[in-house]
């Protein structure tokens, strides 16, 4: 009987827990490692969408980017919806195991990952963090394009609706590019130190945005959603571990969308 202990071994050695940022609450959220395994759900949140379609799945062991309590719960009252999706898996057994900061710095991790998605090239490590880990990347277009082009390059790479573009000249060249997975707006000073061309994070601050353009850096941002290829990949890497070690054991991707913004044109 495979356990959630079983997978979590594989997981730290790729995503060591021990790198993540200092207060990422990352790990298991809720349930226990001693608890079997028979299907694995991979998610970039835990929402209550998410948890109805775990149970509906039969999956006791969701895999999540996002850590699941971000901040402690003061109560179990279930008038709160937080509280009642923690009694929905707790009630249905299921354990939820986070893997955040620690995915976006590992090698071969979310970072590496959205390198490659947007074709970087010369990929090196971007933003050290204070254990002396990158938690982004930074690296090379394959041909020089202007601002405007750039937003739309992304916008194309990522499969994206929309992008927002923060400039002073759309038709400034930009080759060098770095960047950082999810929300990484308080990193992007470490962009003009480095002497980059743009940058790439999410939900970017109105009045940060009025910073970037007086620094003369080109920014895009592409929203937080984009992490959802997090769901993706640790699917892939699971479903490999499971041939290898015969595990009896089913695997989904979660198809709800928890992006809370909707694009309108």
């Amino acid at each position: 009987m495979t356990k959630v202990k079983d997978i979590i071994q594989k997981l730290q050695a790729v995503f060591p827990e021990e790198i993540a940022s200092s207060g990422d609450p990352v790990g298991i959220q809720i349930g226990s490692s001693d608890s079997p395994v028979n299907k694995i759900m991979t998610t970039l949140d835990v929402r209550p969408q998410v948890v109805e379609e775990a149970i509906r799945a039969g999956v006791d062991l969701i895999i999540s980017h996002h850590p699941l309590m971000f901040h402690p719960a003061r109560n179990l009252n279930f008038a709160d919806p937080q509280n009642a999706m923690y009694g929905e898996i707790i009630a249905h057994g299921i354990t939820v195991y986070s893997i955040h900061t620690n995915s976006d710095k590992a090698a071969n991790g979310s970072s590496d990952w959205q390198a490659t998605e947007l074709g970087l090239t010369k990929v090196e490590p971007f933003c050290l963090d204070d254990d002396g880990i990158a938690i982004g990347r930074k690296g090379r277009l394959p041909q020089t394009m202007t601002a405007k082009e750039f937003a739309y390059y992304v916008k194309d790479k990522l499969d994206l609706k929309m992008v927002r573009l923060i400039t002073a000249d759309n038709q400034k060249p930009i080759t060098t590019v770095g960047f950082i997975c999810g929300d990484g707006g308080k990193y992007w000073q470490q962009a003009v130190v480095d002497n980059l061309d743009a940058f790439i994070t999410g939900d970017v601050y109105y009045h940060t945005g009025h910073d970037m353009i007086s620094a003369g850096l080109t920014v895009v941002d592409p929203g937080h959603y984009t992490e959802q290829l997090f769901k993706v990949k640790v699917a892939e890497l699971l479903a490999r571990w499971i041939q290898e070690n015969n595990w009896q054991v089913e695997l989904c991707v979660s198809q709800v969308s928890t992006n809370p913004f909707q694009d309108l044109f």
